[in-house]
């Protein structure tokens, strides 16, 4: 008898000890649901004419069990992958390099002035500012921006007059000269020269400040605007395999790190895609062909990646000739006419 006591004790205790909660109890630590996403001037704008749709991405985040950090927006509400931070630093990396000792001094002149590319009479200014307003119109000619509002994140502030504004290249004509545009054919720079991914339009004081420096520098007047800053110059770099020199780079790095809200720094923001163009190029074509950071998948050495057919022999360096067409056939540039595989080989 005194076994079966202890054998019924030991059941209750262990009953008690292993019981777990009720069903339908919820954890303590509930989600909230307060976004601290900051909003832009622009959501209470009430324009009498709307920017071009094209300037525009409203698509909403993927839901997901858990939500990630709230990223910063820009005006066209483009965030991007945390992630993405360390694969562009990781793509800027093999580019950092002194410039050449001895190169042609720079000429302004061998880069193009605002260019009316596909014949609507609106040259790249007024693509850009177009693409960048609230809203806007147009002189009676149909071919200039008159007026309308502008926010210039560079200096967080609102303008009305567009001769107020001047369109800024975000990697300088300058730098880039320096940085292996010297080497270029004139229609390679006059495309450098009116790369919308590479133009913004800011408050006319500060494109003078900024002038033709880097990162190592010059910041942004509005601390909100230096990631966005910096991805795009990363970003014009990367695209047109530019060189960046180590100064450059070190500001670069070390500015980026800071714009991602998990790192270490705090009050960092998360990083905001370069504004797209106003006529965004079309989506580039899939490739089965692993290519290097920045370079057109389908050939060797390296080739800047562009849009369509923009590249042709005569805007190739000697060190890039003869160019490899990796799978004969596949020559978006339409290099190898004899389709050979080897291609610019004069």
């Amino acid at each position: 008898m005194l076994l079966l006591a202890v054998a019924f004790v030991a059941i209750v205790v262990a009953a008690v000890v292993f019981a777990g909660p009720r069903a339908g109890t919820e954890p303590a630590a509930v989600a909230a649901g307060v976004s601290d996403t900051p909003t832009t001037e622009a959501d209470d704008a009430t324009p009498p004419q709307p920017a071009p749709a094209a300037a525009q991405n409203t698509a909403p985040p993927a839901a997901a069990a858990t939500p990630p950090p709230a990223a910063a927006t820009s005006a066209a509400g483009v965030s991007s992958d945390p992630g993405g931070v360390n694969e562009l630093i990781a793509q800027l990396r093999p580019l950092v390099a002194e410039p050449a000792a001895a190169i042609p001094d720079y000429d302004r002149d061998r880069f193009a002035g605002w260019l009316d590319r596909d014949g609507d009479c609106v040259n790249t200014r007024h693509e850009i500012l177009q693409a960048e307003a609230r809203y806007f119109s147009m002189a009676q000619s149909g071919c200039s921006v008159a007026s309308g509002e502008w926010f210039d994140p560079y200096t967080a502030r609102t303008y009305t007059n567009p001769r107020d504004l001047d369109v800024d290249h975000v990697v300088a004509l300058a730098d880039a000269w320096v940085s292996g545009a010297y080497a270029w054919a004139d229609d390679l720079l006059d495309r450098f020269s009116n790369d919308l991914g590479n133009l913004n339009a800011i408050e006319a004081g500060e494109n003078r400040s900024k002038s033709a420096k880097g990162p190592a520098d010059y910041t942004p007047s509005a601390a909100g605007a230096r990631c966005d800053y910096l991805v795009q110059y990363a970003t014009v770099k990367v695209r047109w395999q530019l060189s960046i020199t180590p100064a450059d780079f070190a500001a670069t790095e070390r500015g980026l790190a800071g714009c991602d809200p998990r790192a270490e720094a705090a009050g960092g923001i998360e990083p905001v895609a370069p504004r797209t163009a106003a006529r965004p190029p079309s989506a580039p074509r899939a490739s089965t062909t692993t290519a290097l950071p920045g370079c057109h998948p389908d050939y060797r050495p390296c080739l800047p990646n562009l849009p369509g057919d923009a590249l042709n022999c005569g805007d190739l360096t000697k060190e890039q000739k003869p160019v490899r067409v990796l799978a004969v056939g596949t020559d978006p540039y339409r290099l190898d006419r004899d389709r050979d595989g080897r291609a610019c080989t004069s």
